[in-house]
């Protein structure tokens, strides 16, 4: 694999990080997003996406375990990219996995209703 290209998003408060492991690509997200971190969570998304699309990689996680709190405007960002997906033949389309706190409500109740948007893209682990 080649470097990756994926700017980490590092603001007072939220931090997202992004490397291969095992062969699929983590994003690690910490604190939490709302309106001031919208921007950031875009672009992060815009680079993921491609970076998925170059590497051919077959799956990528995103660990939220960490991740306290997303309001709808950041919540909006990952719906349009998992519809960026779900436009693309089948044969370029990838996995997302959610890692997922399940002492978060938030997290149960935002993460199922991504799910939606993508049934046979999506996975949740707890």
């Amino acid at each position: 694999m080649t470097a990756l290209t994926i700017a980490p998003i590092e603001m007072a408060e939220l931090r997202a990080r992004a490397a291969y492991e095992e062969g699929k690509l983590l994003v690690a997200f910490a604190g939490s997003a709302d309106s001031r971190a919208m921007a950031s969570i875009d672009s992060l998304l815009k680079e993921l996406h491609g970076e998925m699309l170059r590497s051919a990689v077959p799956e990528v996680t995103l660990d939220f375990r960490e991740f306290d709190f997303m309001n709808s405007s950041c919540f909006k960002a990952f719906v349009v990219w998992i519809s960026n997906l779900r436009e693309l033949e089948s044969a370029k389309q990838y996995r997302i996995s959610f890692r997922s706190d399940p002492n978060k409500h938030w997290q149960r109740r935002s993460l199922d209703a991504l799910r939606c948007f993508g049934v046979d893209l999506i996975r949740i682990e707890t």
